[in-house]
């Protein structure tokens, strides 16, 4: 890691509440570096991250660390740790094109209940990675308007190994094999797709672990390992 928006990309990837996250003046840096030293190749994230401010911001912290100065000391730490967040999430907006706007604005309706207060609860059983498959799939149907690729497309990546049917020789119908099994966070997850990508007029039905059997297909068709059709 080198500058400030790696470690907030680290914790907000790893769940970690940005507000305990803390910024300060590093007692030793290289000039050449924005984080500190000892902060250079670290993997897990602690409660302090040195940074030496003038890196890139010394037109804004020159004054600040006055080596002469010595009053109100905790006040200036408090205040730096409040600018370089500040500055952290302009680097993080600033890497953002429209699309990732658009993305942003529908994620904040799914955690407010906009799309409704099954949705908002169902969203905390997403990891990062899943809520950003969700997210640019529920962007990309608002798009092209096609609700049946990006269901199969987000089921397939969001339950890996999953396979999606499609029968539409008697009645729209979608049959889903999912190898992991029903837990109650598989089913949240689950249910949360249906409502964003499930067209009205189309059933889906389910089978968790076990595939149903296929004539001629030998892997379906094992004893004791079948779901009924």
């Amino acid at each position: 890691m080198d500058y400030i928006w790696d470690v907030l990309i680290k914790a907000k990837n790893e769940g970690i509440d940005l507000k305990d996250v803390r910024f300060c003046f590093a007692s030793g840096f290289s000039p050449y570096m924005e984080l500190s030293d000892s902060c250079i190749n670290f993997r897990d994230i602690d409660k302090d991250v040195e940074i030496n401010p003038y890196y890139r911001f010394f037109d804004i912290f020159k004054d600040l660390f006055d080596a002469n100065y010595y009053k109100n000391e905790e006040l200036r730490d408090v205040l730096f740790d409040l600018v370089v967040h500040f500055l952290g999430e302009l680097d993080l907006n600033r890497g953002m094109d429209r699309v990732e706007y658009h993305k942003w604005f529908f994620y904040r309706e799914l955690i407010e209940g906009t799309f409704g207060q099954r949705g908002k609860e169902n969203i905390k059983y997403f990891s990062i990675d899943e809520k950003n498959i969700l997210i640019r799939n529920l962007y990309k149907l608002y798009i092209t308007g096609d609700h049946i690729f990006y269901l199969k497309d987000t089921i397939k990546n969001i339950f890996k190994g999953s396979i999606v049917y499609l029968n539409k020789l008697d009645k729209n119908e979608l049959l889903v094999y999912i190898r992991q099994v029903d837990s109650s966070e598989n089913l949240k997850k689950m249910e949360l797709i249906k409502d964003l990508f499930l067209p009205i007029n189309f059933s889906i039905k389910i089978y968790w672990k076990f595939h149903f059997g296929i004539i001629d297909v030998a892997e379906t068709m094992r004893i004791g390992s079948i779901a009924n059709y």
